[in-house]
C-alpha cells in the first residue's frame, strides 16, 4: 500500500506546477466534494479545482494529486476514522497552521456548496458547517500554549465533523454530482 501523501508534498506539487491555491484549500475542496459524491473521480476534482491551470500540472505532480484523491476517498469510505484534513506539520508555525486550517475549511465549504444559509442539511450538518464557517473567519495570528491547544481541538473537531457530514450524506439519498 502507498504511504499517505503529506501536506508538504502536495504544496510542492502545486508550487512546482505554478498552480495557485494551497494544499489545504485543495484538500478541503476535495473532501467536501467527496462528501457530496463518493462516486466522483479524480479528473472531476482536478478540473473543478484547477480549471485552466490543470494543463500545467503534469508528471509526478499530477500523480501526487491523484494519490491524494485516492487516499482521501479511502479515508472517508473505510469508516476507520483515519480521515484527517491535510494540514502543515507540527514543526510549522502555529500561525501558518491556523491559516491553513481556515483555508481547508473554506475549501470544504466550497466543495459541498455551503452558503451559510440553512438549506435543510441532514442531522448535525448545519451546526458543523456553521462552525466551519466561523473557523474560516478566525484570525490566524495566534501564539502560545493556549492557542496551540485551541488549534489542536479545532483540528480534531474538523476531522470528526467531516466524518459526521460524510456519514449523514451517505445514509441519505444516492450521491449526486454538483
Amino acid at each position: 500500500m502507498n504511504q499517505d501523501i503529506s501536506f508538504g508534498a502536495i504544496q510542492d506539487s502545486l508550487t512546482g506546477s505554478g498552480a495557485s491555491g494551497s494544499a489545504a484549500e485543495a484538500h478541503g475542496l476535495l473532501s467536501g466534494m467527496l462528501c457530496m459524491d463518493s462516486a466522483m473521480d479524480s479528473d472531476q476534482w482536478l478540473h473543478d479545482y484547477f480549471g485552466n491551470e490543470l494543463d500545467g500540472i503534469q508528471g509526478v505532480n499530477r500523480a501526487r494529486l491523484r494519490q491524494l484523491f485516492d487516499q482521501t476517498r479511502r479515508q472517508l469510505t473505510d469508516f476507520d476514522f483515519s480521515f484527517a484534513p491535510l494540514l502543515p506539520e507540527e514543526e510549522d508555525t502555529l500561525e501558518g497552521r491556523a491559516q491553513a486550517l481556515g483555508e481547508w475549511c473554506h475549501g470544504f465549504l466550497q466543495g459541498i456548496g455551503y452558503t451559510g444559509k440553512d438549506s435543510g442539511w441532514p442531522g448535525e450538518c448545519t451546526e458543523i458547517l456553521r462552525d466551519f464557517l466561523e473557523i474560516v473567519r478566525l484570525d490566524p495570528a495566534v501564539s502560545g500554549e493556549t492557542d496551540e491547544t485551541a488549534y489542536t481541538e479545532l483540528t480534531e473537531y474538523v476531522r470528526i465533523g467531516v466524518q459526521v457530514i460524510h456519514s449523514e450524506f451517505m445514509s441519505q439519498t444516492p450521491p449526486q454530482r454538483h
